[in-house]
């Protein structure tokens, strides 16, 4: 993890500062606002403020609306593509979002002609770290290398690495963790065969630990309440705003467990079961973050 990120409960979370990237860059130059909460959006300016520091971020005007503002944030990105963001699924999101982007300076008449050479520099920045990120994920194992990371997660979990959050919460985490690191590179990049297999190690990683959290069989169910009751621990609002965060993405209709699970603010999704198993629980939340 970047030491860029210097304070706060969850800093010791790997995918923290590659999601902050992404966020960041899918926010510029956005007239709706793309926070579900204002937990997750207050959660995501305390982030910033830790990146770049009040008297930069009014240096860099990155909380204005005007055009001026986006150049501004444009310049910011770059530098965090540079420092920050290192994976690949950092990278293609950003180099999605910057094709966004690109396409609406052409027919949207206030983007200086600064802003487009700033989105071009980009793409091209953004190109050129894909592909080569992509070669070098290609030349390793990546079937072992996803399978290490996984290994890797389970056993933080497992010594108490996300105790502060609800046993489904640090689920949750741990998947996140996964999604955006070396196991999420290569399920993106295996073969299908292997890409299943990987994913099945990790849906009985997490029935597994979501199980021993409870002193249950992974088959015994318990009321929703029981999977989502958080332990009270110092700091414990910014831990519940950080999963707020962390599954800002996720919709009620399409991840109902997730929504449940993180957005704490809101009601239990329709589709989240009352009464689960750690088997019902975790794989859920396999399929989803991984869908």
């Amino acid at each position: 993890m970047s030491t860029l990120l210097l304070a706060g409960p969850v800093r010791t979370l790997e995918c923290m500062t590659e999601k902050f990237v992404v966020d960041f860059a899918s926010g510029i130059d956005m007239a709706r606002d793309p926070w579900r909460s204002q937990q997750g959006k207050a959660f995501y300016q305390r982030l910033k403020e830790e990146f770049a520091g009040q008297n930069r971020l009014h240096y860099w005007g990155v909380d204005s609306a005007t055009p001026e503002s986006m150049e501004a944030s444009l310049a910011w990105l770059g530098q965090l593509i540079g420092k920050v963001a290192k994976s690949y699924l950092a990278a293609t999101l950003i180099y999605e979002r910057i094709g966004q982007m690109e396409t609406a300076t052409a027919r949207v008449a206030y983007y200086s002609s600064e802003g487009r050479e700033q989105l071009r520099q980009l793409r091209k920045l953004l190109d050129r770290q894909v592909n080569k990120l992509e070669q070098q994920l290609r030349s390793i194992d990546l079937y072992r290398q996803g399978t290490v990371h996984c290994e890797q997660i389970f056993a933080r979990w497992r010594a108490g690495h996300y105790s502060a959050f609800s046993p489904a919460g640090r689920c949750y985490v741990a998947l996140t963790e996964l999604r955006w690191g070396a196991f999420g590179d290569a399920l993106r990049l295996c073969s299908e065969e292997r890409a299943t297999q990987l994913l099945e190690f990790a849906r009985e990683q997490a029935v597994s630990r979501l199980a021993e959290d409870v002193n249950a069989s992974p088959r015994t169910r318990h009321y929703y309440h029981e999977w989502l009751a958080t332990p009270s621990v110092p700091d414990l609002m910014e831990y519940k705003d950080a999963l707020v965060w962390l599954g800002n993405n996720s919709d009620s209709d399409r991840h109902p467990v997730s929504y449940s699970v993180t957005q704490s603010w809101q009601s239990i999704a329709l589709g989240m079961p009352r009464i689960c198993s750690a088997l019902r629980l975790g794989s859920a939340m396999v399929d989803e973050v991984f869908s």
